[in-house]
């Protein structure tokens, strides 16, 4: 506020200590929908850009300001692969860290299981989307994903399909 220098590296929050000005490091917020079909294949987009370029992920990407996570989704989904969300579900948030520009910038990965209307209609987002694979989620393993809070969505996904609790 006051452009004094920093006098050395601060964690979270800084506080100036030439005007007491305090400002908290809050992280991005992302969200990531899981949908999948009645044969119990997942959707998974091949990413065409970095971080994670040719790997698998979750169709989602980041909340803009002044959006609910819930709005974000929707418009997500429909840029990324052109499906139109009908009814979805939260299932758990995961931290992570995404690599821009050669920042390391935190995020909150948000993630709903979604369900749409049908999966005939794909239209890939062109430059940020390679392909899209329907594949079993048994298929899938932790490295086949650009993204460990996709594998760890995925994971709480067959844990609630399995019944167990949610911790």
């Amino acid at each position: 506020m006051c452009a004094a220098a920093r006098s050395a590296e601060q964690g979270n929050p800084f506080s100036c200590a030439a005007c007491g000005y305090t400002h908290y490091f809050s992280p991005f917020t992302a969200v990531g929908a899981l949908i999948v079909d009645e044969q119990e294949q997942m959707l998974f987009i091949v990413r065409g850009k970095d971080p994670g370029k040719g790997k698998l992920g979750l169709p989602g990407g980041f909340v803009d300001a002044g959006e609910m996570a819930e709005q974000a989704l929707v418009r997500e989904i429909r840029e990324e692969v052109g499906l139109e969300i009908v009814r979805y579900e939260f299932l758990a948030s995961f931290p992570n860290s995404y690599a821009f520009s050669g920042v390391i910038c935190p995020v909150t990965d948000l993630f709903f299981v979604a369900h749409v209307a049908s999966l005939s209609n794909f239209q890939l987002q062109e430059g940020e989307i390679d392909d899209w694979k329907l594949l079993p989620v048994a298929n899938v393993g932790p490295q086949d994903l650009a993204f460990d809070t996709h594998w760890k969505a995925i994971q709480a996904y067959a844990g609630q399909r399995n019944g167990e609790p949610r911790t």
